[in-house]
């Protein structure tokens, strides 16, 4: 049990604690103006300690500035891209208001308030990552030792509501690609480059912007029939950086033979371990950005598509799989998402139909039930 001493201040009479930590340590908490606010600091630390909750307040010194970056530079496991998306946030949205606050300091409400001013300049969305970005790092000082709990858990955040997607139609991926293959001149020309087809992998196979300009031509197995991801391009600070793809969304996808037949001759006399639709100027990994204002963009004008962009692409293969009678599963390995359970979050307004062939399919079971019941045996068969 520890002690309370009074000592006296120019200020007055002030009470310091005396108390052992778990580990034995003797330290002490001075300031008290009153001998009950003593105690009572007292009776909470012993209570702490008997329930293992016990906090040492010296660890709970640390800025939150300094906490983040010791956060960020012990998260090995970021990729280059979510790395940078992170620091940005730490940067531009925590730092600013947050990052002075010891995070013994921070508490529930003074988060709840800088969040709510984040919607000023923000969208839902993005308020919920920023959210996310600290939270992560407070929940490491939990795991730490250092909080008791995390003040950014449960804060109120705005809703967010879920965009409409845009799906193309085959004819509108067919008008897509023929209005890319007409773009430009010489070297710059859509049809030499052959990215009408780059089109047309995109909304048949499904694949990421990043995992398109890092597919290489030896990534194309004409044996089997497919496109193996393993490799993704991402741009970091405007450098571009081969990567390799998270465990879940490396995959084995299969192509139309029409396009396979297609590929077969774009790929044919380019170098092997190269891209398989390089940049016309560099013979480089093809940025997304040069792809949309050199020709996609004023192809999505030409179809009366206006800005499409190349993850819709990506929603569009989704879209003609299911109609094509795809299942979840498949949908899932084609797109590389991590579980069946993202893709129907993500794609759940395609699944809609299905409930309309359940609730045919149960209403047929019950018309054929019912003439089961009313025809003689002999008749049955003929039904």
């Amino acid at each position: 049990m520890g002690s309370i001493e009074p000592y006296v201040i120019a200020a007055g009479k002030r009470y310091r604690v005396l108390y052992r930590k778990p580990d034995h340590k003797q330290t002490q908490k001075r300031g008290f103006t009153t001998k009950k606010s003593a105690e009572l600091f007292l009776a909470g630390v012993e209570v702490d300690k008997s329930k293992g909750a016990y906090i040492d307040p010296g660890k709970t010194r640390v800025t939150l500035g300094q906490w983040l970056d010791d956060w960020l530079a012990g998260r090995s496991d970021l990729r280059m891209t979510s790395r940078e998306r992170a620091e940005g946030i730490v940067e531009r949205h925590i730092k600013p208001r947050l990052g002075g606050y010891t995070i013994g300091n921070l508490n529930h409400k003074t988060i709840q308030e800088w969040a709510g001013g984040l919607s000023a300049t923000q969208s839902p969305s993005s308020v919920r990552k920023i959210v996310n970005v600290l939270s992560g790092s407070l929940q490491l000082a939990v795991k730490d030792g250092r909080l008791p709990a995390n003040p950014a858990h449960g804060l109120n955040l705005p809703k967010v509501d879920a965009n409409a997607k845009r799906y193309l139609t085959h004819e509108q991926v067919r008008d897509l690609a023929a209005a890319v293959d007409v773009i430009g001149r010489g070297q710059f020309n859509g049809a030499r480059n052959g990215y009408g087809l780059l089109v047309r992998v995109l909304a048949y196979c499904g694949l990421r912007w990043g995992e398109l300009s890092g597919l290489r031509v030896k990534d194309i197995d004409f044996a089997r029939g497919r496109l193996e991801v393993q490799h993704t391009v991402v741009e970091v600070e405007g450098v571009q950086h081969d990567s390799k793809p998270k465990d879940y969304e490396a995959r084995s996808i299969p192509v139309p033979a029409s396009i396979l037949a297609e590929l077969r001759v774009h790929v044919d006399g380019l170098d092997i371990d190269g891209p398989a639709f390089p940049s016309p100027r560099t013979g480089g990994w093809l940025r997304g950005r040069v792809f949309r204002r050199g020709w996609l963009t004023a192809a999505s004008e030409t179809i009366g598509e206006h800005g499409l962009t190349p993850h819709e692409l990506r929603h569009t293969a989704a879209s003609l799989a299911i109609s094509a009678g795809a299942n979840v599963k498949a949908v899932q390995r084609m797109l590389g998402h991590a579980s069946a359970a993202v893709t129907l979050d993500v794609y759940s307004d395609l699944f809609d139909s299905d409930l309309d062939t359940v609730s045919e399919a149960l209403d047929a079971a019950i018309l054929r039930s019912s003439v089961a019941k009313v025809l003689p045996r002999g008749e049955l068969s003929s039904v």
